[in-house]
Formats: structure tokens, sequence, C-alpha cells
């Protein structure tokens, strides 16, 4: 038998040997006919394929590439090619040797296809990311071009609107520019620090003054220690006001006890009469009246006008919480014939009253409204301080937005005596306190642009010895929260004997 056969199979060696046993009668051996040589060639290829792609799919591993997967691939193609010229009988026998490897490189191919899919989807996934942040980028930069736009818009309006004050708000001139607090007394109510006017002249005829409401609902943060507030108002065809003010206004103190039940006129120590059952009632024998800014109640607050209180269950009265001269307690209101409870908002606080039901104009003192403390031994909550200091800024922006005016709030509220003998003192002072205002840098040749309002510290040097006062402004935070460096030197100025700041030359600030 050839040696070459030893590569066959056991089972096709088998049947080689059995058939060069059958030698047709003769006694003499015979070798094989040449349809039985090709027939063991076939065998013979049959047996090199499976044994090549067998060979190639043990080779296989995770870190096989595609080059190798698809080689093996090709092996057992053509591993099934040549068992296919076998005869049918074979077939399924050599076929069985092939399954270990399909099985193989199957998995092997799986693997490589998982990985290319994830990484097709991570690419897909990244592709997405690249792209929505280059989206957010450009957002980005035309809503900062935009802003940049809009602020250099404004800068330029206010550039153009920032002027000194001038002349009296009260009674103001044709050539008026100026803010101050309103002690004419329109509107009735405004001669307390809830309003303010400003006056805006063309220097053609005598402007009217607006006035501006505070606005209650917004808080304004102190400027060093200085109690802040903001006024605006918008009249129908002339845009819109808007003021910031700061003042000095002393902390509320503690009063005498709240009242003595059975009296009318009050006693020592305490600062109302009640009446049998401890309310305070409007009458009192003529010893009490109402105080606007001393009534207060959440029921009550509303931004302007006058608010009814309809009754309740009890069909007598209305019942309100709330407090009088900062003491707690009950406010009840019985309404007068054809008419209902109300409160009317005033200048500081409210006014009690009611509104008649025919017309439902209100009466200041309509009804019967009483106040009965829940304490009456409670402290009353007195506010001394009625004369004051009062610094800031004020805006007018037109109609169309297309023009603004602004200029500096500087007021006293109340009746402050002039200072006098000032210059018999000696020796140094130092003074610090805020500053607030508008600025505007404008630029149209692309340099920088920013405009608002600011906060700042002042400091004020007085030398008493030879009557001057020099000064400082840093430490500016911009109308975007952030801090600027900045600094203002106040030069050096003669103090008058009754206080008055005066400087000869025109140049009395420098800006760095």
């Amino acid at each position: 038998m050839n040696s070459n056969w030893k590569l066959l199979p056991a089972s096709l060696l088998v049947a080689v040997l059995a058939l060069a046993g059958c030698g047709g009668g003769s006694d003499e051996p015979t070798g094989p006919t040449d349809a039985e040589r090709a027939a063991m060639m076939e065998m013979q290829e049959a047996a090199d394929a499976i044994e090549a792609a067998n060979a190639a799919a043990m080779a296989l591993s995770n870190a096989s590439d595609d080059a190798a997967v698809t080689d093996a691939e090709g092996l057992i193609a053509t591993a099934k090619d040549e068992i296919g010229d076998l005869p049918a009988a074979d077939q399924a026998a050599q076929l069985a040797m092939l399954s270990g490897a399909e099985s193989i490189v199957m998995a092997q191919r799986g693997r490589l296809t998982a990985e290319a899919e994830a990484a097709a989807a991570k690419s897909a996934e990244e592709r997405l990311k690249a792209e929505q942040e280059a989206e957010r980028m450009r957002q980005e930069a035309e809503e900062a071009r935009m802003a940049a736009a809009a602020m250099a818009a404004t800068a330029a309006k206010l550039y153009a609107g920032i002027s000194a004050p001038m002349g009296d708000a009260n009674s103001p001139a044709a050539t008026d520019r100026a803010a101050a607090y309103n002690n004419a007394g329109t509107p009735a109510d405004s001669t307390a620090d809830s309003h303010i006017l400003v006056t805006i002249g063309d220097g053609t005829n005598t402007p009217t003054a607006v006035a501006l409401s505070e606005d209650k609902k917004t808080m304004v943060a102190a400027n060093h220690g200085w109690a802040g507030k903001r006024f605006t108002a918008e009249p129908d065809g002339d845009g819109m006001y808007e003021a910031m003010v700061y003042s000095n206004v002393g902390s509320p103190s503690q009063g005498d006890k709240f009242g003595q039940i059975g009296v009318t006129t009050g006693a020592t120590g305490y600062e109302y009469g009640l009446d049998a059952s401890g309310n305070l009632v409007a009458d009192g024998g003529g010893a009490f009246t109402w105080v606007a800014n001393r009534i207060a109640s959440s029921r009550f607050d509303h931004s302007a006008g006058t608010k009814e209180f309809e009754l309740g269950t009890n069909d007598v009265y209305v019942s309100i919480s709330g407090s009088y001269h900062g003491v707690s307690g009950e406010y009840r209101c019985t309404p007068a014939a054809s008419s209902t409870c109300a409160v009317q908002i005033a200048a500081n606080g409210f006014n009690l009253g009611g509104t008649a039901d025919a017309d439902n104009a209100f009466t200041a003192g309509g009804g019967t409204w009483t106040f009965k403390p829940s304490n009456t031994e409670a402290r009353v909550t007195d506010m001394p301080d009625t004369i004051y200091a009062s610094y800031g800024w004020w805006i007018h922006k037109s109609e169309d937005d297309g023009t603004y005016t602004a200029s500096a709030f500087a007021d006293i509220k109340g009746a402050v005596p002039d200072a006098a003998g000032l210059d018999t003192l000696e020796g140094t002072g130092t003074y610090m306190g805020g500053a607030a205002g508008k600025y505007a840098l404008s630029s149209s040749t692309g340099g920088t642009n920013d405009a608002g309002h600011f906060t700042a510290r002042a400091t004020l040097e007085a030398d008493f010895s030879d009557n001057s006062i020099t000064g400082t402004i840093d430490s500016f935070m911009g109308a975007d929260g952030n801090s600027r460096d900045w600094s203002v030197e106040l030069k050096k100025a003669a103090i008058a004997a009754e206080g008055g700041i005066s400087r000869a030359e025109a140049n009395d600030t420098v800006w760095t």
C-alpha cells in the first residue's frame, strides 16, 4: 500500500484495504484500478482540506482580526467543496469532522460583527455629540454676538443720556433735569418718601414733574448700611421711569407698652387707652386717631387703590389678623349702612374705612374699626428717624426705547438745619459709606461697551485744620453683579463753615 495514504482517516484506510483484498479470483495481488485510485485521491484531498480548516479554526482567538477569520471561513468552504466530491455515503461523516471548526469560526465572526456594530454605534454617537457640541457653540457665539450688539446700543444711548443733576424737581424751570422727594403734595398722599419727582426739561417750556411710586414688591439690597428702595412710573405715551434710592434711616426702637384697658387717654408707661373690652377705638374719647403707617396686615397688602372685605358668616363684622404700631392683634370692622368695610393704600401703610355700595366710593373712617392687641403689655415699635439723607440714580427711557436720560439722585428728607462753625475745628476725620449711579463705556471702534448701574464704596478724608476734604470711590460692582477694577479720585475741595463742599476748578474727579 502506498505510504502516501498514511494521512487518510482510519475509516478510509479500512475501505481501501478492503478493495485491495478483492482480487477477482487470482492468487496474485493486483493494484487498484484507475477508478479506485481516483476515489482514493478524492478522499485524500478532502482529508487535507478538513485538516487545514481545523488547524485554521484552532488558531483563532479573541485577538484574531477579520483577515484571519475570513481565511478560516475560506478553508472551511474549500473543505466542504472537497467533501461534496465524495460519494454521498461518505459526506455526512466528513462534514461532521468540520463541525467544531465551523462553531469556532462562527463564534469569532459573531465577535467581529458585534465589535464592528459597537464601533459604528459609538462612532455615530460621537458624531452626534460632536454635532450637538458644535451647534451649542454656534448658539453661544450667536447669543454672545447679540448680547454684545445689545450692550453696544445700550451703552451708546446711556452715554449720550447721562447728565448732571440741576434745578428743583418740586418747582422746575424749563431747563431743569432733576429728581427729589415729592414735597409738593401731588398726588395728595405723596409727601412721604413713597414718591419722588423726576423732571426733564427741554428748555422750551416749564416741564411737568413725573411722580414715581415706590415698588414695594421689589426688594433692594442695602448699600453699606443704607436701605434701598426702587421707584417706577410708566405714564401713557411717556416711556418708563425708574429710580434707585438709598437712605440712612434709623432702625426701629421699642416704645411704651401698648395700652391700658378701661382708659381713653392712656397712662404713664402706656401708649394707648383701650375700652373696657381691650379694644383700640378710633373715637377713644377724642384722644386717638388711626396713623396709616402703623397699620399692617398681610390681607391688606396690595399694590394700589382700595380693597374691600365682605362680611363673614356672622353677618355682623369682619375679622382680620394684623398688627398696629408693631404689636400683633385683630382688626374688626362693622360696616356702615349700605357700605362695605375697606382699606385704601396710603403713601406709607393703609387708611381704614369703607366703600358705599351705591357708587363704591371710599370714605376714610367709614364703618367702625377696632384693633385688639394680643398682649396689652407688648411694646410698640417706634420709628423716630424722620430726618435722613438719601442718594441714588434715576433714568427715563423713551416710549420707543431709543433715548435715555439719566442722572443722580440726592435729597434730604425732613428739615435738616445747616451746620455751623466747622471752620473752627482742628484735626482730621475719615468717613466711609456707599455710592451708586449709572455708568456707560461706549465704543464704536471695537473697544469696550459696558453700561448699567453700579454700587461702590466711598471714602472721604477731611482735614479740618485747613478746611479741606479729599476722597476715593472704589470697590465698584457692575450691573452684571461682577466687580470692576475702577476707582475715582475726588480731588481736594474746600469745606465751608456750614458744611458745603466746593472747588474752584471744573475737573474735580479723576477716573481710573
